[in-house]
């Protein structure tokens, strides 16, 4: 009788240490990542420059390039050694200078600074591995703010123009892009950030004149994930 309780006692025993490893190995493992870059800007602006005869303005369409440099910073999960997804903060500073335009005959260059705020989820596919190389691809969406203001510059001075300069609206965004990880802890990413929707910019509300500012961003990015 006391083998058989014995038996039993060290059978449930290893119960409950099985139960414990599945346990341990079905936690969810959370990590945290770094990141920051710098790129171009591909800024699609719409403004209204040539005056119509019967009032009001012509739209004008032109894209100028910006300089950008980005950061991040948030949190990432793997369900497989393939499959991960991670939610971050990402600040995207646009630094993007227009045409010069000529008033009573000084020459300025119009400069629109803004800061891209927003929160972002994206899925990451590993899509190769082998040692200690992984690279992924990546796609998702960003929601947040869009904030900055317009100034006018002469030689190494920025003017504020007339009317109100400063803007800030809502942004929504797509995430595209490619990862190469080493030793799954650094790497270099490669990312494009499309906008759904655009901004508006109020330069002259005496004349009606606006301006209509889509900004997309192309960075590389250094990452550090396991810190």
């Amino acid at each position: 009788m006391k083998k058989i309780v014995l038996i039993s006692m060290v059978m449930l025993g290893l119960c409950f240490a099985e139960l414990r490893v599945d346990t341990q190995e079905k936690k969810i493992d959370i990590g945290f990542f770094v990141g920051g870059g710098i790129g171009i800007g591909a800024n699609a602006v719409t403004y209204n420059s040539i005056p119509k005869s019967s009032g009001g303005f012509y739209d004008t369409n032109q894209s100028f390039a910006s300089f950008v440099a980005s950061l991040k910073v948030g949190a990432y999960h793997y369900f497989t050694p393939m499959i991960g997804l991670r939610a971050y903060y990402n600040l995207d500073l646009n630094i993007l200078p227009m045409n010069d335009v000529n008033e009573n005959g000084i020459i300025y260059t119009p400069y629109v600074f803004s800061m891209s705020h927003t929160v972002n989820a994206d899925v990451i596919v590993n899509v190769f591995s082998q040692n200690n190389l992984d690279i992924a691809v990546i796609g998702g969406i960003g929601l947040g703010a869009l904030s900055g203001e317009m100034r006018m510059k002469n030689d190494t001075l920025f003017y504020l123009i007339s009317g109100p300069v400063n803007f800030l609206d809502f942004e929504f965004r797509f995430n595209l892009g490619t990862r190469v990880m080493f030793n799954k802890k650094y790497g270099v990413e490669v990312m494009a950030k499309l906008p759904v929707t655009n901004t508006m910019i109020l330069a002259d509300s005496t004349n009606s004149r606006n301006i209509k500012y889509s900004p997309y961003y192309f960075t590389v990015d250094f990452v550090m994930e396991k810190f």
